[in-house]
């Protein structure tokens, strides 16, 4: 390779092969006259692929590309377009080199010189690959490798901004929320909780075409962008395509697992301006199918969306229906069958609502569990029924052993000193502990069954009685029974209702009344309505109801109405038909 000869070239080569960068000199040419140590360490044995004119080189080992990864026309090359007369500065291009090839991100700069080209490249391959590691962090999810929330987010304004252009085109977005998740990874850990996660985003892709966009939006939620439907219909074939995979068993670590999805759908691009207006209607489907889990599947409309703005009023309302006193206390007697006299009550919620009267809980206790103000409602619910119960005590000698049952919510147990908590609420009102009953659901159980039992052994020390409420309805009623320190099990009213007409139902009836006595435990029946209701239960040997049978939900004044008329039987009080 033939050198600049001058007094000072020695100098010269010295400084330039003493550079970082590589430095290459042409002719006009084309043909090579300088290029440093940097130049041949990145480009070993010639320098033929940055020059690519004037037959310099031996090309075979080498391709430039750009930032795409496609080959450059020879035209576009580094030396060739100095040659021509620009100038290059920072100029991002991929060197291919080698068979198989492997690729070096370069930056060239440089510009005609002495009648010739001078150029200068920097290897960034090292800065390349931590921008592509930062980018993998900051758009895709760790566990799956699929886009994560913020990548999904500019898709969808992506695709709203193609359907501009051609509004005809269907597209769909799918929510998809694992049910279920926080109880297997409770209950078998955090590793196997993973697994899934990775078995589901896999099974998400194989339903998928290469230009869905399949997505992991955080903890159990996925999602998936599909653009050019041919119908609404192809939509729902979809929905219950991923439905039918993820109720298919998991095999994780040996042992297989089950789950079920809910999946909301939204079609577009409709009317939407805006990624988050999209999937906040897929969002609201999707908890639509969570209030309706047989279902799997639900397809948004407008219809939702004001239920939805309904919700979100309600739980602003609720909150400040806590502190501004708006809560109310219904009590429902609980007799002895055999007598039909009250032995308790049981202490249902209400809200007196400023403009929309008075509430039931079915208009608001879903939303005070989703939103986590059930946990204060709650603990105001124990501290007035308490504190009622005390001042009903000191009014009515006839009332002293009278027990009152209180419902507990599953996020109440997930609090720290919850034992504690109760009894502060004891000693604040002065009442007795033996005459309070806690009712739990089993989903309490089910979420909570490893750290719980502790817990309840506690509250039971302190002479509480722990109730089973809704008994039949969970998923593994018989198997905790004998592992939770209960007293008592509530039927639920579906194992009454038509009880006298259905003799499957009558003999589950009978069996869970057996069971109880097996186990040492009182039985309370719900939802009893008729007198053959009654009769059954009492030929049964049941020992506790409540029912409109005896007595609806009952307010404060109406209750020491009922101990001050003491002759007023419970079956002359007026009945009525709503819940409680």
């Amino acid at each position: 390779m033939s050198q600049p000869s001058c007094p000072d070239a020695e100098m010269y080569r010295a400084v330039l092969s003493a550079l970082p960068d590589a430095v290459v000199v042409a002719d006009s040419a084309g043909a090579l006259l300088f290029c440093n140590a940097a130049a041949e360490a990145l480009l070993p044995g010639g320098i033929g692929g940055i020059g690519g004119i004037g037959g310099i080189g031996d090309h075979s080992d080498y391709q430039v590309l750009d930032q795409q990864y496609r080959p450059l026309a020879p035209s576009d090359l580094p030396l060739g377009r100095v040659l021509a007369g620009q100038c290059l500065h920072n100029k991002e291009l991929i060197l291919a080199v080698g068979s198989p090839p492997k690729t070096r991100w370069v930056v060239c700069s440089g510009g005609p010189w002495a009648g010739g080209a001078l150029l200068t490249l920097r290897d960034i391959s090292a800065a390349k690959q931590q921008e592509a590691s930062l980018l993998q962090q900051a758009f895709y999810d760790p566990l799956t490798g699929l886009p994560n929330r913020h990548l999904f987010i500019d898709r969808l304004g992506q695709a709203l901004a193609r359907a501009h252009d051609e509004p005809q085109n269907i597209m769909a977005l799918l929510v998809i929320d694992l049910e279920r998740f926080k109880i297997i990874n409770d209950n078998l850990g955090h590793k196997v909780g993973d697994e899934m996660l990775v078995e589901l985003g896999a099974r998400l892709l194989s339903q998928s075409l290469p230009e869905y966009t399949v997505a992991r939006l955080g903890g159990d939620e996925f999602a998936i962008l599909v653009e050019d439907l041919d119908s609404r219909a192809s939509a729902i074939d979809l929905a219950e395509k991923i439905y039918a995979i993820v109720q298919q068993p998991f095999l994780l670590q040996q042992q297989q697992v089950y789950a079920s999805a809910s999946i909301g759908v939204a079609l577009g691009p409709a009317a939407y301006q805006n990624a988050a207006d999209w999937l906040r209607d897929a969002d609201i489907a999707m908890y639509q199918v969570k209030a309706r889990p047989d279902q799997g599947w639900h397809v948004f409309d407008s219809s939702l969306r004001v239920q939805q703005d309904l919700r979100v009023q309600t739980e602003i309302d609720l909150r400040q229906a806590i502190d501004r006193g708006e809560l109310r206390l219904h009590y429902q007697p609980i007799v002895t069958i055999s007598n039909e006299e009250i032995c308790g009550f049981e202490a249902l919620v209400r809200w007196q609502h400023p403009t929309r009267g008075l509430l039931l809980p079915g208009e608001f206790i879903h939303i005070a569990e989703a939103s986590g103000l059930i946990i204060p409602l709650g603990w105001w619910v124990l501290a007035e029924a308490c504190r009622q119960m005390q001042v009903w005590t000191e009014q009515y000698p006839a009332m002293a052993e009278f027990t009152v049952s209180v419902n507990m919510s599953s996020k109440q147990f997930s609090q720290q000193h919850i034992v504690e908590r109760i009894q502060q609420i004891l000693d604040e009102t002065g009442f007795v502990a033996n005459r309070l009953k806690i009712e739990l659901t089993e989903g309490v159980l089910i979420d909570h069954s490893d750290s719980i039992i502790a817990t309840l052994e506690q509250i039971k020390a302190l002479g509480i009685k722990l109730l089973v409420d809704d008994f039949g309805t969970g998923y593994s009623s018989l198997s905790y029974l004998h592992r939770f320190p209960f007293d008592c099990l509530k039927i639920d009213r579906s194992f009454i209702e038509n009880a006298d007409q259905d003799f499957e139902k009558l003999e589950i009836l009978q069996s869970v009344v057996r069971l109880a006595w097996n186990l040492g435990l009182d039985v309370v029946a719900e939802g009893v309505e008729t007198p053959r209701h009654h009769a059954q239960l009492k030929a049964l040997r049941c020992e506790l109801g409540q029912g409109y049978l005896f007595s609806r939900p009952l307010a404060p004044a109406a209750v020491e109405a009922m101990m001050t008329e003491k002759t007023t039987p419970l079956s002359d009080l007026p009945a009525v038909t709503q819940p409680t």
